[in-house]
């Protein structure tokens, strides 16, 4: 499909709109402030208005072992689009930088990822541009469609949990007697992240493909037990990890 010459004109603007909001967004820490947003969200609402629309498909799936097999599709990955921001992306990084540094960074990095994401859902609501948050679950092909995307950059932002760890470590016997209820293991879920920066543009279809050899950031959920037994200095769970 041809851009009208209007529609092109919007997209340019649309994008460079788009540029100086992202350095306006790495002001100060945290999200920018209302107005800012406000006017992000206006840039993709313009080129909605205008049908500047273009669609998005993404493809997730394990690669094959042997030459001769076939890629396994992965269903139940979440993809979620948002317009694009610096700042978003900065936190994102943030997190992940982390990772490793501690063991709180470790065994908090989902939970910080998953903040971080919600609070900007919240905020572009807050700016009226609640619809601009585009979310699907890929199918049993591992595929998913998102179409009317205003044209303009999007972060995408896609995860799956699967797969489990457990850690497990020794109780002193003074901790034992005192906590006799204390678990003896951490049980964790392994949460697998991508994300990428996509330029959506009108009439065309733009396509992703997640794979476990693109994989952005791989972290777990505390699901059961306690990382830091009774007995044990603070200090000691967070040191560094090797």
């Amino acid at each position: 499909m041809a851009h009208s010459a209007e529609g092109g004109r919007l997209v340019k603007i649309a994008w460079a709109a788009l540029s100086a909001a992202g350095l306006l967004l790495l002001t100060g820490s945290g999200l920018a402030g209302e107005r800012d947003l406000a006017g992000l969200v206006e840039v993709y609402l313009k080129a909605r208005d205008a049908r500047a629309l273009g669609t998005l498909t993404a493809r997730a799936h394990a690669e094959p072992t042997r030459p001769s097999a076939q890629p396994a599709p992965w269903p139940s990955v979440s993809v979620v689009l948002l317009p694009y921001s610096a700042a978003f992306e900065a936190e994102l990084d943030t997190v992940k930088a982390g990772l490793r540094d501690s063991l709180d960074g470790y065994v908090q990095a989902v939970a910080r990822i998953e903040g971080a994401r919600v609070d900007y859902e919240r905020a572009l609501l807050d700016a009226g541009g609640g619809e601009l948050v585009r979310g699907e679950v890929t199918d049993a092909q591992g595929s998913v469609r998102l179409g009317d995307m205003p044209a303009g950059e999007w972060l995408l932002l896609a995860w799956h949990e699967g797969g489990h760890m457990s850690k497990r470590f020794r109780v002193r016997e003074q901790d034992a007697k005192r906590y006799p209820h204390v678990p003896t293991s951490v049980t964790y879920s392994i949460v697998t992240y991508w994300r990428a920066r996509v330029a959506v543009r009108q009439g065309e279809t733009v396509e992703v493909t997640v794979t476990d050899r693109n994989v952005w950031m791989t972290a777990a959920r505390q699901e059961a037990g306690s990382p830091v037994p009774p007995g044990r200095s603070p200090a000691s769970g967070s040191q560094k990890r090797r």
